[in-house]
């Protein structure tokens, strides 16, 4: 790797990562962690790059509490100094979560197989445990969107780290369906049902990246359909609402109600997220961001958007 290559890489740099990880999967309740992108493979670490990434507050990846409960860790930090072009160049690259200044997790940035994916910016990483560290999730970096020459860093990272032991089934989907319906999902009530129409047959679909020469994993199911007629305020007006998540047969494989957040800050950012929790014996295990749409010339008439994580078995 040469010195001239990494500054071309580090000029083209603007990464929106969006990293989701549902990771802690330990009974304490972690402060937060923090991540860095570096070359190399999580197996084959380089010493050639090594980019922290930038959240706003005491952890880039921090607590997110609801009805007092906490139901994951959640960060959207930007990633100064590497581009997500950066991936497709031949090269390894992966994401580091660290707590206390300790490697805890890792997943390795690979190239998609589908090309809908690189055309939207977009790059997932299944993040597994290192060590003893029993943390593990999904990173999926995006592209930011020049507005006005403002954002002078093209990437940010969604994180979402679960606080609980993850266990995907094992056998692959080819995509699952979302909807919004009135009740928690314990007491589902009255006869509001919302589907999420997204863009093609499912609302959620595998990514699945090149691991090897040859091979290829579902690192996770990803998807970000918008939610007309439901607005995130609604849910916090004393009734109760849920999301729900179904496979190509119709049957329900998880459920997580939509609870008023804790902070004030996710609340006037218009953002909530919610746990999905697996039910039945092939249930999926996840989560799902609601985050309200900003208006831009009244173009966007649909007001809330959700993103879903499902996580994978684990790409070995």
């Amino acid at each position: 790797m040469t010195k001239r290559w990494m500054r071309s890489v580090l000029a083209a740099a603007g990464v929106l990562v969006l990293v989701l990880t549902p990771v802690a999967v330990r009974a304490r309740e972690a402060a937060g962690y923090d991540g860095y992108v570096r070359d190399g493979s999580c197996a084959e670490p380089g010493q050639d790059l090594h980019v922290d990434l930038a959240g706003g507050g005491s952890h880039d990846i921090e607590p997110y509490r609801a009805g007092h409960n906490v139901l994951g860790y959640y960060g959207a930090p930007q990633v100064p100094g590497f581009g997500i072009g950066a991936i497709y160049t031949g090269q390894r690259f992966s994401l580091v979560l660290t707590e206390g200044g300790r490697d805890v997790a890792c997943g390795d940035l690979l190239q998609p197989e589908e090309d809908r994916f690189g055309r939207a910016g977009l790059a997932v990483a299944q993040l597994l445990p290192v060590g003893d560290g029993g943390v593990q999730g999904v990173a999926v970096l995006e592209r930011t969107r020049l507005q006005r020459e403002l954002d002078i860093v093209p990437t940010r990272a969604r994180i979402l780290v679960s606080t609980g032991a993850v266990t995907p089934p094992a056998q692959p989907e080819n995509g699952y369906n979302a909807h919004i319906k009135g009740g928690t999902c314990q007491a589902p009530s009255g006869p509001i049902r919302l589907n999420l129409p997204g863009e093609g047959t499912f609302d959620v679909t595998p990514y699945r990246a090149e691991t090897g020469p040859g091979r290829s994993a579902t690192l996770a199911y990803v998807g970000s359909p918008p939610v007309p007629g439901f607005a995130l305020a609604t849910a916090y007006t004393g009734q109760d609402f849920s999301l729900t998540i179904s496979d190509p047969t119709g049957e329900t494989t998880a459920c997580g109600d939509i609870l008023r957040p804790d902070s004030d800050a996710f609340v006037e950012a218009g953002r909530a997220l919610v746990l999905l929790t697996p039910t039945g014996s092939a249930g999926t295990p996840g989560y799902a961001v609601i985050q309200r749409v900003g208006m831009q010339r009244e173009l966007d008439v649909t007001p809330t958007r959700v993103s879903i994580i499902l996580f994978a078995a684990p790409a070995v």
